[in-house]
């Protein structure tokens, strides 16, 4: 294994019979997949996923793998990601968001930190994986391990900033003990919307939702004749055409989060190329113009709704949000897939639609005592959670008709 950056220094822990040692920070391509992939069993963002975000070559991000090894096979893999953290990120609205940018623009060394974190900015969930037949205990060890690792690899960039971005509910119980040992803060991450389909028919999910919605959503898929659904497992043709849509709805958002958001040019073909057919893009095209798209991502029992690039004011003249919700339930229900991973963002309509939001966390540290301090004393003025538009909107009271 070619490694970047080994540890300053490698060391041991008694394990019953079996030593685990944090051994190497590496590239994605250098990687053998099933290192990685026996800790993600199933999971479409497994490895070639990485590799094709790493291969991208993201501009403002460089992502690489943490491993822990034991003596016969990884004992955790996680991503590594770097990138510089404007302090301002999670502040949408408002004048203190105005003014935090405009400092940011004149005094850019002041609002940017150097950040190494845990997790990535082309995933919703920090994949920390452990080989599933792992006890509880040791998916303790193993997880001070990592954080030992990104602790002394931040050391060795230089970088005093360290981050475990989006950690999920259910992989907390491994890292909540060690984070709160090292004096890591909590700030508020985005949930993820999830939608659970039990249902046989679509006609059964139609009945699941509010009478008014339910009207809504039929009358939008009465309008919806005249477009054109293409499912296409190679978009090497389109690949310019598919992130220009993902472009434009990116600015059209009403929020910013900066380079947590900004995608390479070549994202959307690399990753379908890698992972098809588990990837694949699911067009919808006006009178030949293509209009939209859906990024999607297949495992056994979920469907990850990606992105969806939307071509102004096209799209919304045609619902197709709502179109390709739709679309993706059908999708859903035919094939047997009893969840749809709807992501963050846009959460009043996707709570309307029978959404549940899942929770994710987020969790800091800076090496310099000062600087942790004056982050941990200003962390509940940063949470995303708290401060993003869409999701304050979904949580205020609202009628049951959807808006475009």
């Amino acid at each position: 294994m070619s490694c970047c950056r080994p540890c300053a220094s490698r060391f041991k822990a008694a394990r019953g019979r079996q030593a685990v040692r944090v051994s190497a920070v590496s590239e994605f391509g250098r990687l053998p997949e099933a290192m990685w992939d026996i800790c993600f069993p199933g999971e479409v963002e497994n490895l070639r996923y990485y590799q094709a975000c790493a291969a991208a070559r993201p501009a403002q991000t460089h992502v690489r793998a943490l491993i822990a090894n034991g003596t016969q096979r990884p004992e955790a893999v996680a991503p590594l990601f770097r990138m510089e953290y404007a302090l301002h990120t999670s502040i949408q609205d408002g004048w203190l968001g105005a003014a935090m940018r405009r400092l940011d623009r004149r005094f850019p060394r002041l609002f940017r930190l150097p950040m190494l974190g845990l997790g990535s900015p082309f995933a919703e969930r920090c994949h920390c994986g452990f080989p599933p037949d792992m006890d509880e205990a040791d998916r303790l060890r193993a997880a001070d391990r990592l954080l030992d690792l990104l602790e002394r690899q931040a050391h060795l960039e230089n970088i005093g900033l360290t981050v475990i971005k989006d950690i999920h509910e259910d992989d907390l119980p491994a890292f909540r003990p060690h984070l709160l040992a090292r004096g890591y803060t909590r700030m508020s991450s985005l949930p993820v919307a999830v939608l659970h389909l039990p249902y046989a028919t679509f006609d059964d999910y139609l009945a699941s939702l509010s009478r008014s919605t339910r009207k809504d959503m039929k009358r939008k898929l009465r309008d919806a004749a005249n477009v054109e659904i293409e499912y296409r497992h190679d978009i090497s043709d389109i690949g310019d055409e598919i992130f220009a849509l993902y472009e434009q709805t990116r600015l059209e958002s009403p929020s910013d989060y900066g380079d947590f958001e900004q995608l390479p040019a070549d994202y959307f073909t690399r990753v379908v190329a890698a992972l098809a057919p588990r990837a694949f893009c699911v067009c919808y095209r006006i009178d030949g113009v293509l209009a939209a798209f859906n990024l999607l991502m297949v495992e056994e029992d979920r469907v990850i709704d990606k992105f969806l690039g939307m071509n102004y004011p096209l799209a919304r003249t045609h619902d197709l949000y709502f179109i390709s919700w739709m679309e993706n339930v059908r999708y859903c229900i035919a094939n047997g897939k009893t969840r749809l991973q709807t992501g963050q963002g846009t959460f009043a309509n996707k709570l309307r639609l029978g959404s549940v939001l899942e929770p994710m966390h987020n969790y800091f540290r800076h090496r310099s005592p000062m600087l942790n301090a004056m982050l941990r004393a200003i962390s509940p003025l940063l949470g995303f959670e708290e401060l993003d538009p869409s999701l304050q909107a979904a949580r205020r009271p609202a009628p049951g008709r959807v808006q475009a």
